[in-house]
């Protein structure tokens, strides 16, 4: 009976140890893909009376997995392209103070590449501890603290922490746009309701990630799809860790919930169908807006005579033109 259940013993652990290596085997993302990708934007019904227009745009560059071998800027006024210093987002600014027009329009297009390996690469990064601090909606609260200490009991590691802290959001968050407010990123309201976006998902993981002091970071931009060409429906954000000598560690809990089949792939993949607009919260513009920092780069920020102006359309194309590897 010993000599049965020894084998047997065996026999699963080899198992696992199999299954184990497959999954490190497979490539869960092509390994490389070219796209085309555009973004559009009209700002209008701009007051009559306006004396001054200035107007900030996120724009995409190579960093992190991502090569952006040309962007093209189109539009009607001259603009000058800045970086804020603290998360190393360019922007083009541009600003009209005679003269304002009632509408504007505005479009960058990007030829980019995403490569696995070039994240694999560029993964080390001084200034860390900048992603240990909690935002304005990412806050540490008594309740995120008390909901990772649930989530790492018992975890030996940052890297087993971390991926308790992914499993706890994917049990509590259900991805609902049902209830106004979501979008924003603000935790105390998805700890309270456990629904929203991306956005919500993203910015729990982060704080409880905080508050078990690993340090981490908020990513927006755009799913590319894997068709031959059209339109992107919206953005997409995802987060970051930190684990010394290894690096940022790629996490998407929203996507993982929508496809609990590919949860392992979600973990700590670099997603080379994803395409980085801008990295952070609470972001100070440059030149500095006039109104508080913004929440969230990805739209263009808008001050008309120094007050934020809302009235701004954007749209997203795409064009795939090679994809290597892995699943599509």
């Amino acid at each position: 009976m010993n000599k049965l259940f020894l084998f047997s013993g065996a026999v699963i652990l080899l198992g696992s140890i199999y299954l184990f290596e497959s999954h490190k085997g497979v490539d869960p993302f092509p390994s490389q893909r070219e796209f085309k990708v555009s973004y559009e934007t009209y700002i209008g019904a701009i007051p009559q009376d306006a004396k001054k227009l200035s107007v900030w745009i996120p724009l995409a560059s190579s960093r992190e997995g991502q090569i952006v071998k040309k962007r093209e800027i189109i539009t009607g006024l001259p603009y000058r392209i800045t970086k804020d210093p603290v998360y190393g987002n360019e922007m083009a600014y541009f600003e009209v103070s005679d003269r304002v027009p009632q509408g504007l329009n505005f479009q960058v297009t990007y030829y980019a590449q995403t490569l696995q390996k070039n994240f694999a690469s560029s993964n080390h990064e001084t200034g860390v501890n900048r992603y240990l601090k909690p935002n304005h909606l990412m806050v540490v609260n008594d309740e995120v603290r008390k909901r990772t200490q649930q989530a790492i009991h018992g975890k030996r590691n940052l890297l087993e922490q971390a991926r308790g802290i992914y499993e706890n959001v994917i049990n509590w968050m259900k991805y609902d746009k049902t209830i106004p407010g979501w979008g924003r990123g603000d935790t105390a309201r998805a700890c309270l309701l456990g629904k929203g976006n991306c956005t919500d998902f993203h910015s729990l993981f982060i704080s409880m990630a905080h508050a078990a002091e690993i340090p981490a970071r908020f990513k927006i931009g755009l799913t590319v799809p894997d068709g031959a060409e059209g339109e992107i429906p919206g953005y997409h954000c995802w987060a970051e860790f930190y684990e010394e000598g290894k690096g940022w560690q790629p996490v998407d809990a929203s996507e993982a919930w929508k496809h609990p089949e590919r949860k392992e792939v979600y973990f700590g993949n670099y997603d080379t169908n994803k395409f980085l607009i801008s990295v952070g919260r609470d972001i100070n513009l440059v030149p500095k807006q006039s109104g508080p920092p913004v929440n969230i780069f990805f739209y263009p920020y808008v001050e008309v005579d120094g007050k934020e102006w809302n009235g701004v359309k954007t749209s997203f194309q795409f064009k795939n033109l090679k994809t290597t590897g892995g699943e599509k």
